[in-house]
């Protein structure tokens, strides 16, 4: 097969696996936008926001695993590529051993500290034993995907994140199954929710394992392969992620909290609520960032610079076209979205919110690929300390703003934007470029006709919506396609140069006529 041949296949099946991974979080999303209105309508809104908190919980506790799994899927897949195949096995196991004594040990501790959690935590006492209940079923779905996640590795190495794209989709049925014959069943809990996410966990881990032993079969997790070298390895390259995430946390994982104890359990719910749009929007990044993380590893692993620095910029057109449509579709119908979902709530308020915390994707879409640099580089500190400081920033804002400047819930929200900001429109930007050896300037072009191409967009989607707003879901769905597909080639008109469009387009073609 010639050159051109293989480059097609590869871009066709780049343009798969990123259909294949849309559709599981669109599944994924069809769950969430059934069963919230359900759980406020039913508990409270209070409940939804102890749902989202336990996942905010678990992501703390992932802060020790990171460390370790930061850069499994690289020393894997780099030895993998170089037929080193003593030395993957060496990671491959070390990995899997070490994630069972780290999530093992997470999982006990949770046990002893989750009864004793509404001593430090508010709580209605009603929904007191409810809320435990799903927090320790949650943190055990933590563990399941602590114990599995270093057969993940797989689909990176072997490019077949398609088939993790399938097996995701099947294991957020699941958890809409699981969730479906709850509450048909049995008296409204949230319980049910950290039930269906376990179940969730274990479906996908499982079929990890399948892809692992079906694409890597020359690697073990043998006891006989595990290496305490390879793990202090791991991480001491990985604690800088892990202080990068305690900087995360600071910026974005403690919102609720603050509510909780600066303001009320509503305020909570209703931002946890607000920021389910967030969450969707992030969870499209993923579905850029999986389909083009094994070209990022080849083409590093090849030492061609320029070739990673095009195809980095790709995704970045693909990343920011989804941020962007997603951002200025809610700006023009958030209001007849949240009117049809969740009547009966204060809908101004949370769609304020809404668009205050989906901001921060203006820039962070274009950008969010780019990150993958500091793994491909090891690269962590700088950027750790950026995100610490910005984080304790953001505490900082949000006490002081809502202290002594009565805010609210927007202070929230709006510390957050500022700080993210600041960070992916500048400090970032400037260091990716640095590590990686290019011009400090390199990716700056992109980024700004990305920031135009959402402006563009929310005002011709507001200007549609002045002509015709919806009042009905047929009518909402409808509204939502037809920007779509008015937005998408709009914004490769703005966001691109000629030869970009030239390839993207390229692409679709080739993938339509089902080129090899």
């Amino acid at each position: 097969m010639t050159d051109t041949a293989n480059a097609r296949g590869r871009q066709g099946h780049v343009l798969k696996t990123m259909g294949i991974t849309a559709l599981a979080y669109l599944v994924n999303y069809g769950i969430t936008l059934v069963l919230t209105p359900y759980i406020t309508k039913t508990v409270g809104t209070e409940a939804y926001g102890f749902v989202t908190m336990a996942k905010q919980f678990v992501q703390y506790a992932a802060i020790v695993t990171t460390a370790l799994n930061t850069f499994a899927a690289r020393y894997i897949g780099l030895a993998w590529h170089n037929r080193e195949l003593d030395k993957a096995n060496t990671y491959f196991a070390s990995v899997f051993w070490g994630n069972i004594a780290l999530g093992g040990g997470i999982l006990l501790l949770s046990g002893l500290l989750i009864p004793l959690m509404d001593r430090a935590i508010l709580m209605p006492p009603a929904l007191a034993g409810d809320i435990k209940a799903l927090f320790l079923v949650t943190f055990l779905g933590f563990f399941i995907t602590t114990a599995f996640s270093v057969f993940g590795c797989a689909a990176y190495v072997c490019d077949r994140t398609d088939l993790t794209g399938l097996f995701k989709t099947v294991s957020y049925l699941v958890n809409a199954g699981v969730l479906l014959l709850t509450y048909a069943l049995f008296p409204a809990k949230v319980l049910y929710v950290g039930i269906g996410t376990a179940a969730a966990a274990a479906v996908v881990g499982l079929s990890d394992l399948f892809i692992s032993r079906r694409y890597l079969k020359g690697l073990s997790v043998s006891r006989a392969h595990f290496s305490l070298k390879a793990v202090k390895r791991l991480m001491l390259d990985g604690l800088w992620q892990s202080l990068n995430m305690v900087g995360d946390l600071l910026n974005n994982g403690l919102d609720l909290l603050v509510c909780n104890q600066m303001l009320t359990s509503l305020a909570m719910g209703q931002l946890a609520i607000a920021k389910t749009i967030h969450t969707i929007i992030h969870s499209f990044y993923t579905v850029v960032e999986q389909a083009f993380i094994p070209r990022f590893l080849r083409r590093y692993a090849e030492g061609d610079l320029k070739k990673l620095v095009n195809e980095f910029k790709i995704a970045m057109k693909a990343s920011g076209l989804l941020a962007n449509v997603i951002f200025a579709g809610f700006a023009a119908l958030g209001l007849s979205y949240y009117r049809l979902w969740i009547p009966g709530e204060d809908i101004d308020t949370i769609y304020r919110l809404t668009l205050v915390t989906i901001s921060v994707c203006i820039p962070s879409g274009a950008v969010h690929p780019l990150y993958y640099i500091y793994t491909l580089t090891v690269k962590k500190k700088v950027p750790c300390f950026v995100t610490v400081a910005g984080g304790v920033c953001n505490v900082i804002g949000m006490y002081v703003l809502i202290r002594f400047f009565g805010m609210g819930v927007y202070a929230v929200a709006w510390t957050t934007v500022a700080v993210m900001c600041v960070i992916n429109f500048i400090t970032n930007p400037l260091y990716m470029a640095h590590v990686l050896g290019v011009p400090k300037a390199t990716f700056y072009p992109d980024i700004l006709r990305n920031t135009v191409s959402c402006g563009v967009l929310t005002a011709v989607f507001c200007l549609l919506k002045s002509l015709y707003a919806p009042d009905g879901w047929l009518g909402l769905i409808g509204c939502a396609a037809a920007y779509a597909l008015i937005g998408a080639p709009l914004h490769l008109l703005i966001a691109c140069n000629r030869e970009q469009r030239a390839a993207l387009m390229g692409i679709v073609k080739r993938f339509r006529r089902k080129d090899p």
